[in-house]
Formats: C-alpha cells, sequence, structure tokens
C-alpha cells in the first residue's frame, strides 16, 4: 500500500493517509504542548502550541534537536531529563503528573498536568519518549485560594481557628516541649466600632495583626481566634521568652497608636512543660490570666477613646458655640430645680456629648442642607443608640448614658428612638435637649436661619408639653427674659 493515492479501489482513505491526517491536526491545532525525543532526551518533533505558546519559537522546526536545558531552568529541566532516561529504561510511563514547570528569570513559572510514555519503533524497541503536558495554573490557583482560605482569617490574614486547632494536635508531642500558648482579647474594639464604624474597627483589628506578625517569630504560629481574640503557639519556648516578646507588642502598640485609636491587646501566657500536662488544661490557663489582664488595661483605653471622641466633637463649630452660655443655662435651671452638685456635673457633661454617637455618620448627612431622605433620618435616629453604647462602654461616662439614650425623646412621646414620655424621661435629658434645642434656634445652621430670642422663645412656648417638659420650658423662659431684662438695663444705664 502506498501513499500515491488518497482514496483506494473502493473510494475511502487509506489507512495511513488517516493516520498521518489525524497526527498532522492534532499537531497544528491542540492547545496543549505535544512533544517527541530520541533517547538522549533531545527533541524530534513538537507541536505548534508547544513551539510557540511554551518555547516562544516561530515554530516548531526551531525546536528539533534541542533540549529542555535550552527552554527551562536547570532544576527543571535535570528533572524532566531524569524522568525520560527512566521511561526509557523501564518502560514504564508517567501518567498525569502534576508538577511546576520553571522557566528562565524573566518567565512566570507555571503548573502543568503531564504524562510521558515510551515511543516505540514498529518492531517494538524504544527509540525515545514522547509526551504532552497540559496548563492547569488557573486550576491549581483556584485551589490554593481555597485552601488558603480554609485556613486563614480573610481579615488579617493570619490563621483561623480551624488551623489553630489541627497544629496544637500537632505540636502536642514531647520534641516541642516547652510548648507555650500566648492567648490575647483586644481593648477598645466595640467603642471603636460604635463610635467609627465597623470600617475603623476592621483597620484596629489590621493593626494590631501587624504587630503580632511583626512581634513574633516565623515558626510561631499566630492565629485569630474569634471576633476580636487572637491565640499563638510557641512551641520551644519558656513562658520567659514569650513574656520578653509581650513587652515588645506593648512598646510597639503604644508607638503605632494614635488619639482615635489606641492600639491595646490584653496577653495571657501559659507554658507545658512536662509530657503529662493537658494541653486543654495549658488553654484555659492562659485565657484565664488574659482576662485578669484585661480588667486592668479596659478602662485607660476606654477613657483615651472616650476622651479623644470629646476632642473630635469640640472640632465640630455646632458643638463649641456658646458651650458657656449652655453651662450657664444649666446652672439657673439646676438651681431652679434642686438638683444636686453631682445631677449638675452630670448634666454639664451630657450638654457637650449628648451627640457623641454622630461621629460614626458621615459628614455629608451632618452638614446636609434641607430636608432629610427617610434613610437619612433612620440614620440620624441611630445617633442616641450609639452613644448610648460608647458611654456604657466608659466609666467616665456610665453615669450619662441613659440620658443619651433618651436625649431626642420627646414629652408627649413622639421622640426617638424609644418613644418614651413625659417623666419617663430623664430629667437631665429634658433639661440639656431643650438647652441645646434654644441654642440650636439663635445659632446659624445650614438647613435654617438663626431665630432672635423672641422668636426662640415663642417656638418653645408653642411646643412645650409636645416636645419640651412643660415645667423646665416655663423656668427656662423665665430666665430667658430675666436675662433680657438685664441686658436691657444694662444698656440704658
Amino acid at each position: 500500500m502506498t501513499k500515491k493515492s488518497k482514496t483506494g479501489e473502493s473510494g475511502t482513505v487509506e489507512p495511513d493517509i488517516v493516520r498521518d491526517l489525524i497526527l498532522e491536526s492534532l499537531m497544528e491545532h491542540i492547545p496543549d504542548s505535544i512533544y517527541f525525543k530520541d533517547l538522549k532526551s533531545r527533541i524530534i518533533r513538537v507541536n505548534k502550541a508547544c513551539a510557540v505558546e511554551a518555547y516562544k519559537l516561530k515554530g516548531p522546526e526551531e525546536a528539533v534537536g534541542k533540549t529542555d536545558f535550552d527552554f527551562f531552568s536547570k532544576e527543571h529541566a535535570s528533572q524532566a531529563y531524569a524522568d525520560e532516561q527512566r521511561i526509557i529504561k523501564t518502560g514504564k510511563p508517567m501518567v498525569n503528573i502534576e508538577e511546576k514547570e520553571t522557566w528562565p528569570r524573566e518567565k512566570e513559572p507555571r503548573w502543568i498536568s503531564t504524562t510521558k510514555m515510551p515511543f516505540y519503533e514498529r518492531k517494538g524497541s524504544i527509540i525515545g519518549t514522547f509526551g504532552i503536558s497540559r496548563d492547569i495554573s488557573d486550576r491549581k490557583k483556584a485551589e490554593e485560594k481555597v485552601e488558603y482560605l480554609s485556613f486563614h482569617d480573610t481579615l488579617t490574614g493570619l490563621y483561623n481557628r480551624a488551623y489553630f486547632e489541627e497544629e496544637i494536635k500537632r505540636l502536642d508531642t514531647s520534641r516541642q516541649l516547652p510548648l507555650t500558648v500566648v492567648m490575647g482579647d483586644t481593648n477598645g474594639l466595640k467603642l471603636i466600632n460604635d463610635a467609627f464604624g465597623h470600617e475603623k474597627g476592621d483597620l484596629f483589628l489590621k493593626k494590631i495583626a501587624d504587630i503580632l506578625r511583626e512581634a513574633f517569630r516565623k515558626e510561631d504560629i499566630i492565629s485569630r481566634w474569634g471576633g476580636d481574640e487572637f491565640i499563638i503557639i510557641l512551641p520551644r519556648t519558656n513562658t520567659g521568652d514569650a513574656k520578653s516578646i509581650i513587652k515588645r507588642i506593648s512598646k510597639m502598640c503604644k508607638e503605632k497608636s494614635t488619639p482615635d485609636m489606641p492600639l491595646s491587646v490584653s496577653l495571657g501566657v501559659s507554658t507545658k512543660r512536662k509530657p503529662g500536662e493537658s494541653i486543654a488544661d495549658i488553654l484555659k490557663e492562659a485565657e484565664d490570666k488574659m482576662y485578669r489582664k484585661k480588667i486592668s488595661d479596659s478602662k485607660p483605653i476606654h477613657d483615651s477613646l472616650v476622651e479623644s471622641l470629646r476632642v473630635n466633637l469640640k472640632k465640630d463649630s455646632h458643638e463649641t458655640v456658646n458651650a458657656q452660655k449652655k453651662e450657664r443655662y444649666a446652672l439657673l435651671l439646676a438651681e431652679r430645680l434642686n438638683l444636686s452638685s453631682l445631677k449638675l456635673e452630670e448634666l454639664k457633661l451630657l450638654l457637650n456629648l449628648h451627640n457623641i454617637g454622630k461621629l460614626a455618620l458621615v459628614d455629608e448627612i451632618m452638614s446636609k442642607k434641607g430636608r432629610l431622605t427617610r434613610e437619612e433620618w433612620k440614620i440620624i435616629k441611630e445617633v442616641p443608640l450609639i452613644g448610648y453604647r460608647i458611654a456604657e462602654a466608659s466609666s467616665q461616662l456610665r453615669p450619662i448614658a441613659e440620658a443619651i439614650l433618651s436625649h431626642h425623646e420627646w414629652y408627649d412621646g413622639s421622640g426617638y428612638p424609644r418613644g418614651i414620655k413625659g417623666d419617663e424621661i430623664p430629667v437631665l435629658s429634658r433639661i440639656s435637649f431643650l438647652i441645646n434645642s434654644y441654642e440650636a434656634m439663635t445659632s446659624k445652621r445650614p438647613y435654617r436661619r438663626k431665630m432672635t430670642r423672641k422668636q426662640a422663645i415663642e417656638e418653645i412656648k408653642r411646643y412645650s408639653g409636645k416636645q419640651f417638659d412643660p415645667k423646665i420650658a416655663k423656668l427656662f423662659i423665665e430666665i430667658l427674659e430675666e436675662e433680657a431684662k438685664k441686658k436691657e438695663k444694662a444698656q440704658k444705664s
């Protein structure tokens, strides 16, 4: 049978021609790399994809006579050569082997799935090898991403709890003793979340994670244990060395802190020294020590944050206008209502911090001219709740937390956030609400014109019993009118 004719006597294509057409079609169009090599692993033939896409040659003919050492890194070429020589020697193929194909420095490595087999002549002798390689880099990247996410915390990049639990089992051996565990809990995260929003809280956690990553050693297992908790395994480390690291962490937190983000993490240490000790007991001891440390650490951090919030409120021109005048009104009302000196001090604090929750809002809402949308009003009504949570987290502000929560309640029950009315509203809230409302009426605002004293008094009278406590409103109007008479008398004299 010859190749002179494409068809036989029956009109069908001859088998040799079919075989050659199939081979040529594969070599021309298949996207995987196909290659044939001789007994010394020199290239006999490659397909178009291998030559152009993999080797970056103009065509398959340029690859003939070359070896993998002409294209790949020495490490990869040596491994490929060893694999091919073993196939030639044993006659056993390599099937679907996943390997990293590394190239010279200027080219990115790629993952491939390779099958290599012995290349036989017609008589059955091995004359070389042939193989096919498929690029699986995208699949490997996806697998690596899934594996990474399964063992890492997505926010901080540290290991997660699942990975920690696997590692503590692996490391709980006599060879790793002394095995030290450090457990940490951040201070002030809830207050930062409430005051500035969860985006700032996330940044806080990332900064703490970065400090831990920098302070501990590469061989230590640093994990995010929970929402604001971290846990670290230190193999072959005694308690003294761990405490030295903790001192370094404390120093780094102070150095990297800012007024609105004081960084702090309370850390507890426990060490397993003998094989018979329970790792569960070690973890419990580290946790107990951490919580004892947290009791002493939390207060100064919260107070520092609250002071920062107060400073930020003072930067707001609306809050600084006539502050002394508001305190004078508070004193006069307190005298007429027979409030104690302690309540008066709380009232002064409330006058300036009743809107502390608004620091969590975007500036565009607070400074917007004209009507707010329904969604914007919904956000505004969260201010007392946020302020309440901030105050509750601070020993300094806790006495006025309830008054902050109730500051925007109306006497008739139509206020927010709870809709309480009358004497259900704390007296400090009723006083502060009236004084701050008066100052808002008589001060310039983006959303309305400034009222005169007379106009503001008429407004208070109109809303007495509805928005304002009628008794307090009556006393306040008396104070304003007396003040006006004194001013008028002073001008005449």
